[in-house]
């Protein structure tokens, strides 16, 4: 009797459990993985960058977002690969302004009294005008923080360079940086540049610690410091020296503890000397140049960013040095400024290569872009155009890959700045020869007239064909 029913309950609790367990698992076919996008340019002439000469009759594959092959003659074609044929078209890597400011539209006292919703769509607007001019990387140097770093990498931004970000400006009272009221005192409630950390306010060296610190907690990839005076700012000769020693090395212990660079906004030969025995890595504007320099920048790692359009009578017109005093200080610091390019064109010719291209333009989309125009040519015109394209493609790519650890470099997965397998697929058609003819990447002799107008289209002077970043195509009229 105990057995059967032993048998009847291990019976039941079989039944029970059949009917309770789940079906068998199906085997579902593996996901095909996507093959990744190909694009073959061919029939191009290359200008990779770093020399002074076009490689005739290549092909470029771009593999996803880095250059995977680059060949004399006909390339292999991968099945499904987009085919682009240049037609004896130059083939150059994307342009890159190692200096500007999304997010400084109207000068700094200007800019003080708009909302942050108004700089934000200017920004924007900005960095789509420098993508339509052909920039594939723009560096902020002072006001916009990592947001939008992220904001590009991520896609929210769309169709914009690479941006690098330092956040606000290091700088105290009575600086370049200083947007406040004559009458404001140390102890007055900031101004709104330095509420929405465009601008900052830091005095001594725990200050500037704490500030540097707080940039890099807000994203910024590298330190920008107001070392010199400026020419459109209201308290400071543009001679001044804002930091003293101790404060220039809080601000480069912080950086490098991040893995990152300090940048400076420096003008006189003292200054830029304190800057590099100090070890800033980057000397922005550096008018005062001295070709003997050129020895101590190479010891250092150090590049320099000068704005070339400073040298222009056209700049006395602009409407953010209108002030008479401001006027005063715009003569002075020309009549100071006037060796610079003899200076620096002897560096170059003994081989110096580390002049990065800097605009450092403040105002709206349409008048920038003059500005960028007149740029380029002035870059031409004083130094060649070798000099010029070099300075605006792969010096100015070297800036991060030299100066910035992995982990602080957004972009560190490639080179930028020049046509080499493995770099970021940042590339320009051009239909021309940029070695002989500047304009073909949208330099103009005027800053100003009907001979630097946007062009009827609407684009920003850009004469590009083509124009990829990060191995997407963002215009192409082939």
């Amino acid at each position: 009797m105990f057995k059967k029913t032993l048998i009847a309950a291990s019976l039941a609790m079989t039944a029970a459990y059949s009917i309770a367990a789940p079906a068998p698992v199906q085997e579902t076919a593996p996901v095909a993985e996507e093959a990744p996008q190909v694009v073959v340019f061919k029939n191009v002439n290359v200008f990779n960058g770093t020399e002074n000469k076009l490689y005739k009759n290549h092909s470029v594959v771009v593999t996803d977002n880095k250059i995977t092959a680059i060949t004399k003659g006909e390339a292999d074609i991968p099945e499904d690969a987009q085919v682009i044929d240049g037609e004896g078209r130059t083939l150059m890597p994307a342009l890159i302004d190692a200096h500007m400011h999304l997010t400084i539209p109207k000068g700094l006292l200007g800019t003080d009294d708009m909302r942050w919703t108004e700089i934000a769509i200017h920004g924007q607007e900005f960095a789509e005008m420098y993508l339509d001019m052909g920039f594939g990387t723009i560096r902020d140097v002072g006001g916009a923080d990592g947001s939008w770093t992220d904001m590009e990498r991520d896609g929210r931004l769309k169709e914009v360079p690479r941006i690098y970000a330092s956040g606000a400006p290091i700088a105290p009272i009575g600086s370049h940086a200083d947007v406040g009221l004559q009458s404001r005192r140390l102890t007055d409630s900031p101004q709104n540049l330095e509420i929405l950390n465009i601008m900052s306010n830091a005095n001594g060296v725990e200050e500037i610690k704490e500030q540097a610190r707080y940039n890099y907690r807000q994203g910024a990839q590298f330190t920008k410091v107001f070392q010199s005076g400026g020419v459109s700012s209201k308290f400071d000769p543009w001679q001044y020296n804002s930091y003293l020693d101790d404060e220039m090395k809080a601000a480069v212990a912080i950086a490098e503890s991040y893995g990152s660079y300090v940048a400076t906004h420096v003008y006189s030969e003292q200054a830029m000397h304190q800057a590099l025995d100090l070890g800033v890595k980057t000397l922005e504007h550096g008018f005062m140049f001295k070709a003997e320099m050129a020895d101590k920048f190479n010891k250092e790692g150090a590049f320099i960013a000068t704005n070339l359009t400073a040298f222009s009578p056209d700049l006395a017109t602009i409407p953010v040095v209108q002030d008479p005093l401001i006027q005063k200080k715009l003569a002075s610091a020309q009549a100071a400024f006037g060796s610079y390019q003899k200076e620096m064109k002897a560096a170059e010719d003994a081989g110096f290569d580390r002049r990065a291209f800097n605009v450092d333009c403040v105002g709206v989309a349409d008048t920038c872009a003059k500005q960028i125009a007149h740029e380029i040519w002035l870059n031409a015109d004083m130094f060649g155009n070798f000099s010029a394209l070099r300075a605006m493609t792969s010096t100015s790519g070297r800036i991060s890959a030299e100066l910035m650890q992995p982990w602080i470099d957004p972009y560190s997965d490639a080179k930028l700045g020049v046509i080499e397998v493995g770099a970021y697929a940042d590339i320009l058609l051009i239909d021309g020869n940029p070695l002989e003819d500047i304009t073909l990447v949208g330099g103009r002799d005027t800053w100003f007239g009907e001979d630097n107008d946007a062009k009827k289209d609407g684009s920003h002077l850009t004469e590009m064909d083509l124009i990829m970043k990060d191995g997407k195509i963002f215009k192409n009229t082939l």
